[in-house]
């Protein structure tokens, strides 16, 4: 069930728990997938690791946001497959800028921030059908446009989301990886790759809370704000 009202931060991390559980094999098989991602991104050189980083993270985020609405984890991949163009660009726009400065302590700020702004863009692209954008560019638009107005309803709440979820990723990522190579004496890139098929799940489908957790502050911010 998706979020009708607006959610504290505690509470966006109950729901995304509760449907972490109550989607279990979903959840298992997005940890899986950036793993695999990951582990391909160690592989292939430079700009073509955050390509693959980036395309990774904008399918998983879009799978969620079909998870949340009550998919199938296949229906949920034949919408993305229905959406590859938009998610296509969507991905140079928003994911490899935020996976390039993410990357960065330096530039952490400035990737959350990008992400809380231009973010919505991914599910409202999956989610959210109009008759009055049936073509792709329309759609590539009125998705970056609908991003901004849904994170305008609270801008910094969804900055303030985002970045908890990105300093979970990081800091149980790094407690968890250095736990396993120090207990199970896993290499550092098995223990890595643990990690994201572990944190992953937890991290998209935050993503995807929050984002009907924001539609719902629209709507109720601004009446007729869920369908600006």
């Amino acid at each position: 069930m998706v979020p009708d009202r607006p959610l504290r931060l505690g509470e966006v991390f109950a729901e995304t728990i509760h449907l972490y559980g109550r989607r279990r094999s979903a959840a298992v098989a997005l940890g899986l997938i950036e793993a695999g991602a990951f582990l391909l991104a160690r592989v292939v050189p430079g700009l073509f690791s955050v390509l693959v980083l980036a395309l990774a993270f904008t399918a998983l985020y879009a799978v969620a946001a079909r998870l949340l609405a009550g998919d199938s984890f296949a229906a949920a991949w034949r919408h993305v497959w229905r959406r590859a163009p938009v998610l296509v660009v969507l991905t140079f726009v928003v994911a490899v800028p935020f996976a390039i400065a993410v990357g960065y302590l330096f530039l952490l700020v400035l990737a959350v921030f990008w992400l809380a702004l231009s973010g919505f863009s991914i599910p409202v692209a999956m989610v959210e059908e109009r008759d009055d954008v049936p073509g792709s560019l329309d759609r590539l638009a009125y998705s970056l446009h609908r991003s901004v107005v849904l994170a305008r309803a609270e801008y910094l709440h969804a900055a303030g989301v985002v970045a908890a979820l990105v300093i979970v990723y990081l800091v149980l990522g790094t407690l968890i990886g250095l736990s396993l190579i120090g207990f199970a004496e896993n290499g550092g890139v098995a223990a890595a790759a643990l990690v994201q098929l572990v944190l992953a799940p937890f991290f998209f489908l935050g993503l995807a809370v929050l984002y009907y957790e924001q539609r719902a502050r629209a709507a109720v911010s601004s009446p007729g704000g869920d369908r600006e």
